[in-house]
């Protein structure tokens, strides 16, 4: 991996985003790219005070307002600049401001991997996790993605998530490709099935054996569950662990890496979720 995204709202600065990206980027001597992003849309106060307010000066609340997101623009840059700095690490600023959405899906055309805070919405009003922002970025981006929680923490272990289907393997696969000192690392290869005849790996010769060869700390675990199950096991594993899921196409009908897995995911699991799709 040489070319992080570190996706920022410009209005709105994510820590975690940094730390994780920074965290990756000096394991990787890899470069950050951090594009901060604006809505064209959004301003940065409340929209009701725009319509009643005009300041002694002569300029409207509009031109105030302006002038102080540019500032909070500015401000986070430097943050941004200075952390990077202070790591010895590599970067370039991107200041992106037509439409977040569409920059964004353009900037990961040419990416390694794309870090983003699970909290980003380019709104004032946090409509709970994942927002609409997430969701469409999750659809449609270039590249794989890690979700980030609010709060860092080293990685310490690796449960990638398999239920035999190509986009659960894929999503492994570009894992390890992407990140592969991470196979040195503690690690699981966690499935469930809801029906327990059969208690075994889907192609259990075949995922082991491209396994070992890419994870020697591998353990294995079959669980009788659906992706409730999955998230309670998640939700109970200790500070440092990063988990790996497959597709988050809508077209995607594999009973495990639909739309409401990740979902679940990203809502209850305070972990990073590294997600790829075919």
């Amino acid at each position: 991996m040489k070319k992080i995204i570190a996706a920022f709202d410009s209005l709105r600065f994510s820590d975690s985003t940094l730390e994780y990206a920074i965290y990756l980027a000096k394991q990787y001597d890899a470069h950050i790219v951090g594009v901060f992003l604006r809505e064209s849309t959004r301003i940065g106060y409340a929209v009701y005070a725009t319509m009643v307010k005009e300041s002694a000066s002569g300029k409207t609340i509009f031109d105030e307002i302006e002038i102080a997101d540019q500032v909070a623009t500015e401000k986070a840059i430097t943050e941004f600049e200075t952390a990077c700095r202070e790591a010895k690490i590599n970067f370039t600023v991107h200041k992106d401001k037509k439409n977040a959405l569409d920059d964004l899906r353009h900037e990961s055309i040419f990416a390694d991997l794309l870090v983003i805070d699970a909290w980003e919405t380019f709104s004032y009003i946090e409509t709970g996790l994942p927002g609409w922002f997430i969701k469409n970025i999750l659809h449609d981006v270039h590249c794989p993605v890690l979700v980030v929680p609010k709060n860092f923490n080293p990685v310490k272990k690796i449960v990638l998530l398999y239920d035999g289907t190509p986009s659960s393997v894929h999503a492994i696969k570009m894992f390890n490709y992407i990140l592969p000192e991470m196979g040195k690392l503690e690690a699981e290869l966690l499935s469930a099935k809801q029906d327990a005849s059969s208690m075994h790996l889907p192609d259990n010769k075949l995922i082991k054996e491209w396994m070992k060869r890419h994870y020697p700390k591998v353990t294995y675990e079959v669980m009788k569950g659906d992706s409730k199950e999955i998230t309670a096991v998640l939700k109970a594993e200790d500070p440092g662990v990063l988990v790996i899921a497959g597709s988050y196409h809508r077209s995607n009908i594999s009973m495990w890496f639909h739309k409401s897995l990740a979902d679940l995911l990203i809502k209850e699991v305070k972990a990073p979720l590294f997600i790829a799709h075919i």
